[in-house]
């Protein structure tokens, strides 16, 4: 869903600049929440349904339940700390969508307590591995960053991620390639989630249903006019935020209850969790601050899906989940999926550190 994208200055600017768009009438309500809802949903096809660990996540009670306001209420409350009090830039994006990952340790009790199999390796009591991958590329990227930014580009007249990318991100995303660069991820994608699936019918349903659902709910907010808002005017309010957060720490003591209580480890494995919550929150902190010294104005960029578009991406998706399954590939390109996401996360890491610790030029570094 990445894809296509050629804008290469084809598209008039829309000529706003960050923090003086011009004057739209707020949404209304009932649009602000459609738009969260959408939101949600993107969330969790890119974290569960590509992971296999949830491949119908809409058409079961379980998921709208447990998975979905899980999601939602993450991405909603934590887009919003972002863009509340700073800009769109990928080094605070990221380290909220490390926050957000965290919910593996006390929900799910994933960081301490692995599931995948194997011999974790500890250091304080968590899993290292696990928690790189999870907290440094799958939720920061795949449950956070990625249906963000979709949701931005596809479904609002805002750009200010993309105004706020660093040049080496611009510079993928404005490639020629770039449109063959996102087939090949929905193609990939396809083949991770067909590890999570039973069977190969159960892939192709599975591909079939979850992206007619997200074109379904994109045609939607398209057909009521919900693109002429920015990305900002969908923000909930202050009353909305403090809503949303305490729904987010009720379904932490709920879901925490319930998951896995025997695998709570002792204090001093909560410990390191405790540490890493500190470091990343601090991390939030200090990137919103640096994200607000610059104002630029936005540059033109387009993220098209037309019905035809999103046809190919279904056809690619659930096609390569249906091979990947059938031939079972889908495991052994997941495990090399593993590899270089968990590497990918690191970098970011090293990436965030040094241009909000270190303090290079916020906009447009590497």
């Amino acid at each position: 869903m990445y894809n296509f994208i050629h804008s290469n200055c084809q598209i008039p600017a829309v000529g706003w600049v960050i923090g003086m768009e011009p004057e739209v009438e707020a949404p209304p309500r009932g649009t602000k929440v459609f738009f969260w809802f959408i939101l949600g949903s993107l969330s969790v096809f890119f974290a569960e349904v590509i992971s296999g660990s949830e491949i119908f996540p809409f058409t079961k009670l379980t998921g709208w339940i447990l998975i979905f306001p899980l999601y939602t209420l993450h991405t909603v409350v934590l887009w919003t700390a972002v863009f509340r009090y700073g800009r769109g830039w990928l080094y605070a994006l990221f380290p909220a969508g490390a926050l957000f990952g965290l919910y593996e340790a006390y929900i799910t009790k994933v960081l301490w307590s692995p599931t995948w199999g194997g011999l974790p390796f500890y250091v304080g009591g968590v899993a290292v591995v696990e928690t790189a991958l999870l907290v440094l590329f799958w939720h920061s990227f795949m449950a956070f960053i990625i249906p963000l930014f979709i949701a931005e580009t596809v479904l609002t007249s805002s750009r200010e991620m993309y105004t706020y990318a660093p040049s080496w991100a611009r510079g993928l995303l404005t490639s020629s390639r770039a449109p063959m660069l996102g087939y090949s991820l929905f193609v990939c994608s396809g083949l991770f989630s067909s590890q999570g699936a039973p069977s190969s019918l159960h892939a192709l349903a599975s591909g079939v249903i979850c992206t007619v659902f997200l074109w379904t709910l994109v045609h939607l907010w398209e057909r009521r006019g919900g693109s002429r808002y920015s990305f900002r005017d969908l923000l909930p309010g202050p009353r909305g935020l403090k809503i949303l957060f305490a729904l987010l720490v009720l379904d932490y003591i709920v879901l925490g209850a319930i998951l896995r209580p025997e695998m709570l480890p002792e204090v001093s494995a909560q410990t390191t969790i405790w540490v890493l919550y500190a470091f990343f929150g601090t991390l939030l902190y200090l990137a919103v601050k640096r994200s607000k010294e610059t104002d630029i104005t936005e540059v033109p960029y387009e993220l098209r899906l037309s019905t035809r578009r999103w046809l190919i991406l279904t056809v690619l998706f659930t096609s390569a989940a249906f091979f990947g399954r059938f031939t079972g590939l889908g495991f052994i390109f997941a495990l090399a999926s593993w590899f270089a996401a968990t590497s990918f996360g690191v970098v970011m890491l090293v990436l965030t550190i040094r241009n909000v610790i270190l303090k290079r030029s916020p906009i447009h570094s590497f």
